[in-house]
């Protein structure tokens, strides 16, 4: 194991120590993060393994607290670059990853800081915060991004104005988390009279979902994927368009790590719409759904359909939680409204949470302000 030791960040009466290092015993990891409340997959280093497999000159970092000998506190992150997706799928750009590499190297990937003891989450959080700033001026790094705080469902032990007063952004992000101890008919009667109508539309519509299973079911939820990230870049959006063994290889891997289920959509026969889901520590989540240009010209309920069987799903395998992933507080535009609605109707409680991030250097800021503007 690689060990990088940093100053010891003091406080009154105790101190805590933090230690860095490039590898952990995995299963020792995965095992806090079971021990925390609302420790789910993003927290586990099977996160930053798929991090890694999508692009393998990801660096890992994974911090210990202590004080007095003892551990009290873990926090798992990735060293990328500012553009690294639009570097690795896109090989005109490739020629400008050796200055992005060294110049807008960048913290991402975070794990929610764990400490399961709550009366020493404030001193200790501000320890592994300040041990990745320290670290971030050692590797001279450009941002420090999508640090997650609070875990969605648990309470902020530090404040807003603790992280402005020392020079972060904030993003604020809410969720709706769905409580799976209630039965399923209290889980279909607390969804909204709109939810509940177009999962019966679909249903009329012929739709059925099914669970994805084996290499064709994973190679046509690449197809629909595709179709979908292009439908996005002619809407000005940018999606990374990955290939399909980087897809394919994801979905294979962490199905057999027994961490994600595909979700299909089926109808006439045809595959048309894909999602998956993750799960960790009794905690299911869904994400990177996608759905072909045919069913997109159509006025299917699919989508609904899907999340509906999803959250049946996840209450079938004992778990705890069913989370819809996350909206922006502060909508920018229409689609990001949607999205609000959307996970809105599936009764699920809203709790709230931030990602924020810190920039060092104001001209290389200026320099990817202006980059950014070009390429539009």
């Amino acid at each position: 194991m690689e060990t990088i030791l940093l100053p010891p960040v003091a406080f009154t009466p105790a101190q805590v120590e933090v230690e860095v290092a490039n590898q952990v015993d995995e299963v020792e990891w995965n095992a806090r993060v079971m021990k925390h409340p609302y420790g789910r997959f993003d927290d586990t280093t099977l996160r930053h393994e798929a991090a890694c497999r999508c692009y393998p000159d990801t660096i890992r970092y994974y911090l210990t607290a202590t004080m007095d000998g003892r551990e009290v506190g873990w926090l798992g992150f990735c060293e990328t670059y500012l553009g690294h997706d639009l570097l690795t799928w896109m090989p005109a750009w490739r020629p400008l990853s050796g200055l992005c590499r060294y110049g807008l190297r960048t913290f991402d990937h975070f794990s929610a800081p764990l400490v399961l003891e709550a009366d020493l989450e404030v001193m200790v959080t501000e320890a592994l915060l300040g041990a990745v700033e320290g670290l971030a001026r050692q590797r001279r790094i450009y941002q420090l991004a999508h640090f997650r705080y609070p875990a969605p469902g648990a309470e902020p032990a530090l404040p807003e104005a603790y992280f402005a007063a020392r020079d972060f952004r904030r993003k604020p992000h809410g969720t709706y988390l769905v409580d799976l101890s209630k039965d399923l008919d209290e889980l279909w009667s607390g969804l909204k009279q709109e939810a509940r109508t177009s999962v019966r539309k679909a249903a009329k519509q012929g739709i059925t979902v099914r669970l994805g299973a084996g290499e064709e079911d994973f190679s046509r939820y690449y197809e629909i994927f595709l179709e979908n990230r292009l439908r996005d870049q002619q809407k000005s959006m940018f999606r990374p368009l990955y290939s399909e063994e980087s897809i394919t290889d994801h979905v294979r891997f962490f199905a057999a790590a027994g961490v994600l289920k595909l979700f299909c959509a089926w109808k006439d026969g045809q595959m048309g719409s894909c999602t998956q889901v993750k799960y960790y520590n009794g905690i299911a989540s869904f994400n990177s759904h996608a759905r072909s240009d045919d069913w997109h010209r159509s006025n299917l309920h699919d989508g609904d359909l899907l999340c509906w069987e999803m959250i049946r799903w996840a209450k079938e395998q004992g778990f705890r939680y069913f989370d819809m992933t996350g909206f922006d507080v502060v909508p920018a535009n229409d689609r990001q409204r949607g999205i609000q609605r959307f996970k809105a109707k599936w009764g699920g409680e809203c709790v709230y949470y931030s990602y924020y991030s810190k920039v060092y250097g104001s001209t290389r800021e200026k320099a990817v302000a202006l980059a950014r503007r070009m390429r539009r």
